[in-house]
C-alpha cells in the first residue's frame, strides 16, 4: 500500500488496557511500514492521560495529539449529547491533519460524526458485545468499517449492524526464544502470572481463591498479579488475601511495562476472564513460551486448543482453574508441557507477528479507502443527529432532566421508543434500591402513557418509594421490566430467570447498568 496519512484515536488514556495496547501497536506497525502516523489521546476536564500511555507513545515514536472526546464500550452507554459537542473539536483536528483514513478504538461517536462531516473513512476496533444489543433499532451513528481480534465479535458486530468487519488478531513482538525450565516436582514453588486491570470481568478473585485451594492442598505456588488494583474490586481481592493469610503466596505488582521480565521468571500464566474478545496477554504468554491456562471465554477457543497449545478450563470458578492446574502438573511430570509450549509458539508465529498483522492491516486499509471512494453512502450528519435529540428533549420538561439523565438520553430515547410501540404499557422495576430509584425517575420523565405497577425485590418486603414490592411472577403481566441493579452476578441471575420466562433483553426487559454481560 502506498504511503498514507493515518490518524488514530485512543479510547481511554487513564490506563493502558488491552484495547489501548492493540491500537497503539497497530499504529506502531503502520509507522514502521512507512506511513505517516499520528496518535490522538483523549483529555477530559482536569484529567490528562496517564504517564504510562505517553511513555508507550514515546517508545513507539508516535506523533502525539490531544482532543476532547469520550469512547464507550457498548451501544447503550453512549452519551450522544457529549459526542455531538465534542465533534467540533475533532473536525478541527482532522482538518489540520487531512488523513486518508481514521482508526479508533471502541465506540467513538464523536470521531464517527466528524469523519462523516469531512468524508474520511473511519475504522473502529470494537470488542465484546451481547447479541441482544441489536434488538434496538439504533439511529445510524455507528461505523461502516469495523475490526475485532476474534472471529466471534467480528461476525457479531458485522451481522448486527450490517457493516463490513474483519478479524485482525492481536500483534505482539517480543519473547525471544529460550529454554524454559518446566517444573516437575511438587515441592518446587510454581510461579504463576496474572495480568490485567482488576475488575469483575477479569475475575481475578477466582484466581486468588484457586491459590487458596493450592495452599489447602499443599501445592507450592506463588501468584504474581500485574495490573492496576486501586479500585473497589482490587480492594476486595486484597482483603480476601489478608483474610485468608495468603500474603506470602500472592504479590500485587501493579501496572508494568516490562512484562517480559516477569514472563522470564514465570512457569504458568492463568486467565480467568468471563468477558473478553481475545486477550492479548495470551498472545504474550505464547510468544514468551509460558504455558497458558484460560477460561473458554469468547474467542479464546478459536486459537487455544485444550491439551494442544494450552489448557482450557471447563468453567469460570476457582475449582475449574484448580482442575486445569492438576492437569498441568500431570503433563509436566510426563514431560509433555514442552510440546504444548512449542505448539503455542507456532500459534503465535502463524497469527500474531508484526509482519502477519501488518499485512492484514495494510490490505484492510487499502480496501476501505477504495470501497469508501466507490460507494455512495448516505449518512446521518451531526446536525441531523443533533436535531433528532433536541426534538426528543423538547418533548419532556427540561427542569426534570438531571445531568446524569442527559448523559443517558441515547439509551432512554431508544428504550422508551420501543416501550411506546407496545400494547402492554405496564412497567415493573426489578430492584428496590438506588438504581430502582433512578429508573423510577426515567419512567416519570420519559414514560408518557405507561403504568408503573411496583418493584420486585427478593430480599425486601412492603413498599419502596410509596410503591408496592411485589412478587417476581408479576413480570408475566408487564410489557416491560427494568433490571435495576449494579452487581454483575445479580444481573446475570435475574436475566437468566427472565429468559427462562421467554423474555428478551432490549425488547421485553432493559438493564439500568449496561455493559457486555456474557453468560457463563
Amino acid at each position: 500500500m502506498r504511503e498514507k496519512k493515518l490518524v488514530y484515536f485512543l479510547d481511554f488514556a487513564d490506563g493502558v488496557g488491552g484495547s489501548s495496547k492493540v491500537l497503539l501497536t497497530q499504529a506502531y506497525i503502520m509507522r514502521q511500514r512507512g506511513h505517516q502516523v499520528k496518535m490522538v489521546l483523549p483529555v477530559q476536564e482536569y484529567k490528562m492521560p496517564v504517564k504510562e500511555c505517553i511513555e508507550i507513545c514515546k517508545r513507539y515514536e508516535l506523533e502525539l495529539g490531544y482532543a476532547r472526546y469520550t469512547s464507550y464500550t457498548c451501544m447503550e452507554n453512549i452519551d450522544i449529547l457529549r459526542s455531538i459537542e465534542d465533534c467540533e473539536d475533532i473536525v478541527r483536528l482532522l482538518e489540520s491533519n487531512k488523513p486518508d483514513l481514521v482508526h479508533s478504538a471502541q465506540l467513538n461517536i464523536a470521531v464517527e460524526l466528524a469523519t462523516r462531516n469531512l468524508r474520511i473513512p473511519h475504522l473502529m476496533n470494537i470488542y465484546p458485545v451481547d447479541c441482544e444489543t441489536f434488538n434496538l433499532n439504533w439511529l445510524k451513528v455507528y461505523p461502516q468499517y469495523h475490526s475485532a481480534d476474534s472471529r466471534l465479535f467480528s461476525e457479531r458486530w458485522g451481522k448486527g449492524f450490517g457493516i463490513t468487519s474483519r478479524c485482525i488478531r492481536v500483534a505482539y513482538e517480543g519473547g525471544e526464544r529460550r529454554e524454559k525450565r518446566i517444573r516437575t516436582k511438587r515441592d518446587t514453588i510454581i510461579t504463576i502470572l496474572s495480568i490485567g486491570v482488576f475488575c469483575e470481568h477479569k475475575n481475578q478473585l477466582e484466581i486468588i481463591k484457586f491459590v487458596l485451594q493450592c495452599k489447602q492442598n499443599l501445592r507450592a505456588v506463588q501468584l504474581i498479579c500485574l495490573g492496576d488494583y486501586n479500585n473497589n474490586y482490587g480492594r476486595k481481592c486484597r482483603e480476601f488475601v489478608v483474610k485468608h493469610r495468603l500474603e506470602e503466596y500472592i504479590k500485587f505488582e501493579g501496572f508494568a511495562l516490562n512484562i517480559e521480565d516477569y514472563f522470564s521468571r514465570a512457569d504458568l500464566f492463568v486467565l480467568a476472564s468471563i468477558v473478553e474478545s481475545y486477550p492479548g496477554v495470551i498472545v504474550e504468554s505464547m510468544a514468551n513460551e509460558v504455558p497458558v491456562i484460560s477460561t473458554p471465554v469468547a474467542g479464546v477457543p478459536e486459537l487455544l486448543v485444550d491439551g494442544e497449545n494450552g489448557l482450557l478450563t471447563e468453567g469460570y470458578g476457582a475449582e475449574n482453574i484448580y482442575e486445569a492446574f492438576l492437569r498441568y502438573l500431570a503433563l509436566a511430570e510426563k514431560g509433555q508441557v514442552k510440546q504444548i509450549v512449542k505448539n503455542a509458539r507456532c500459534t503465535y508465529l502463524e497469527n500474531h507477528t508484526f509482519a502477519t498483522v501488518g499485512d492484514q492491516l495494510d490490505d484492510y486499509y487499502q480496501w476501505i479507502v477504495h470501497d469508501y471512494k466507490n460507494k455512495n453512502i448516505s449518512y446521518l450528519t451531526v446536525d441531523e443527529v443533533s436535531q433528532e435529540f433536541q426534538k426528543a428533549l423538547a418533548d419532556v420538561k427540561q427542569e426534570e432532566i438531571s445531568s446524569e439523565m442527559r448523559s443517558l438520553i441515547w439509551f432512554l430515547y431508544h428504550a422508551f421508543l420501543k416501550i411506546g410501540q407496545k400494547d402492554n404499557q405496564k412497567i415493573v422495576i426489578w430492584g428496590a434500591g438506588f438504581w430502582g430509584s433512578i429508573v423510577l425517575e426515567w419512567i416519570r420523565v420519559w414514560g408518557k402513557g405507561t403504568e408503573f405497577i411496583g418493584f420486585i425485590d427478593t430480599k425486601k418486603y412492603g413498599t419502596y418509594l410509596d410503591y408496592p414490592i411485589i412478587q417476581k411472577e408479576a413480570v408475566e403481566e408487564c410489557g416491560t421490566i427494568f433490571v435495576a441493579m449494579e452487581d454483575t452476578k445479580a444481573i446475570r441471575d435475574v436475566v437468566s430467570y427472565l429468559e427462562i420466562q421467554g423474555k428478551v433483553r432490549n425488547q421485553d426487559f432493559f438493564l439500568s447498568c449496561n455493559s457486555p454481560v456474557m453468560k457463563i
